[in-house]
């Protein structure tokens, strides 16, 4: 055991907000979610339609380039929340100090659509993030939907997964592996973007490059951010997708197309 990392502030963080309670915009209900039978249902519900732009705000120091524009729905993840919480936005959850996190403080600000939970099963990082987030669903709810997708057969959501992975491969030619929380989000907010021809942007997917800091604090990046093979995943979706029809300014500084 390394007991060096029982003093780790991330660590630390992680244990109290276990034991918290949550928030009293929490509701002790369970919702329904068989009517939400495929993704349109879903993009329907976050309203996808009436936004004139997609913008993907992962947490990289880019991330501090993105200005606030009326008219665009904003996907993000982890510490980049606190750049859009009363913007309309999208918070997906990938990382589980972040789930803890978001499960037992968020409370939801004037923006909030909704939530997604994009995991694969079949990857043995996803389970106990998985196990936690349906220990939560099958008891809790929050104002807005929260939305379960997954390929994990038993859960309403599955066919979603499914249908997906499926559109990935048409639009993009791609099967996709989760790499960390920003790249899930940038994939996912691509695909809506390729199915409702929004224009897309991007900021703070930045691998690592410019430096071990994210947009708020000087911090070191794990392998999942600074690895030579995950920055070559995500190097080939950036390359088809700017290859697709979907019109993509990404001004991060990993393979960015375009300078701030």
């Amino acid at each position: 055991m390394d007991f060096k990392s029982l003093f780790r502030s991330r660590n630390y963080q992680h244990f109290f907000h276990r034991i918290k309670p949550f928030p009293a915009s929490v509701k002790k209900e369970q919702l329904d979610y068989s009517e939400f039978k495929d993704l349109n249902a879903v993009i329907e519900y976050l309203e996808i339609k009436s936004y004139k732009k997609i913008v993907v705000a992962a947490s990289g120091p880019s991330a501090s380039k993105m200005s606030n524009e009326q008219g665009s729905l904003y996907f993000t993840c982890n510490d980049s929340l606190r750049l859009v919480q009363d913007l309309p936005h999208v918070y997906m959850l990938y990382d589980m100090f972040y789930l803890t996190r978001y499960l037992k403080t968020y409370e939801g600000r004037s923006g909030w659509k909704g939530s997604i939970f994009w995991y694969n099963y079949n990857n043995p990082h996803s389970h106990k993030i998985y196990r936690l987030t349906c220990k939560y669903l099958n008891h809790y709810s929050r104002k807005k939907r929260e939305f379960l997708i997954t390929n994990k057969g038993e859960e309403d959501l599955q066919p979603v997964y499914n249908q997906v992975e499926t559109l990935l491969l048409e639009a993009f030619d791609y099967r996709h592996y989760r790499v960390n929380s920003g790249f899930n989000t940038l994939v996912f907010a691509a695909l809506l973007a390729y199915l409702e021809n929004k224009p897309l942007e991007v900021y703070g997917l930045d691998m690592g490059i410019g430096g071990d800091k994210y947009f708020n604090k000087d911090s070191p990046l794990g392998r999942s951010v600074k690895s030579q093979k995950n920055r070559e995943l995500v190097g080939v979706f950036l390359d088809k997708l700017y290859k697709s029809k979907v019109e993509t300014r990404n001004f991060s500084n990993f393979q960015g197309n375009v300078k701030a």
